[in-house]
């Protein structure tokens, strides 16, 4: 995908934005719904969804440790209710031959627990959009694990702009639930990777968008391409 494409002008319904997500695939769409609806749950903005060999999501999941019920085969309201585990926990345990076709898609990298659970599911590729730096598990592929090693597990970071997202949205997150003066510890080492993101986070903060999105009830796509308008115009 080119710039001019990724960037060019189109309607979206009655909003005249940037019309990146129509150009996204069904697996980032249904990832980032997923973390759109855990942000506005209170809990950590993070979704994971598993597709299988024919690229059909089959399997979905948020970030619940905030939460305080879960549907059937989910976890929620304890430090473990992660978006890629209860993804993996909806994957029928009798189908487990079918593992090694399925792609886990996830809004940020995992990390050290998510990591564990995806080897030990048998899921043997995984595409992630935001890298983290504080709690990020992706290294732990070049483990000396004989078992680790044995999986063969192929886990990438996706394309930066997918990271760019998150982070605006994990950034408002952060310091909604820590105050300013913790978070910048956090927001310090996300900076690396996305200057741009964590500086249009912490603006969006202040102006209340993402909280003022959720009274109006802005569908996630129009929050996303929004977000990529205000990242082009910070880093031009």
């Amino acid at each position: 995908m080119n710039t001019r494409t990724l960037y060019e002008r189109t309607e979206y319904g009655n909003y005249g934005v940037l019309n990146v997500w129509e150009t996204l695939s069904n697996s980032w769409k249904a990832s980032f719904e997923e973390a759109w609806e855990a942000y506005a749950h209170g809990s950590f903005p993070i979704g994971a969804v598993i597709v299988n060999s024919n690229n059909e999501v089959i399997s979905r999941g948020r970030n619940r440790i905030n939460e305080a019920s879960a549907p059937i085969n989910q976890t929620c309201s304890n430090r473990l209710a992660h978006a890629e585990i209860n993804a993996l926990l909806q994957l029928d345990i009798l189908e487990s031959n079918d593992f090694k076709g399925y792609t886990l898609y996830t809004t940020t990298e995992p990390c050290v627990l998510c990591f564990g659970a995806i080897i030990m599911s048998g899921v043997r590729k995984v595409r992630f959009a935001a890298t983290d730096p504080i709690a990020g598990g992706a290294n732990l592929i070049y483990s000396e694990n004989s078992f680790i090693k044995s999986r063969n597990l192929d886990i990438k970071c996706d394309r930066k702009y997918l990271g760019e997202i998150q982070r605006v949205l994990r950034t408002d997150h952060v310091i909604r639930t820590l105050g300013r003066d913790q978070a910048i510890r956090f927001l310090d080492k996300y900076r690396i990777n996305y200057p741009e993101a964590i500086e249009l986070g912490i603006k969006w903060y202040k102006e209340g968008r993402l909280q003022e999105a959720l009274r109006n009830k802005v569908p996630i796509g129009v929050i996303i391409n929004e977000i990529l308008k205000e990242i082009k115009t910070l880093d031009s």
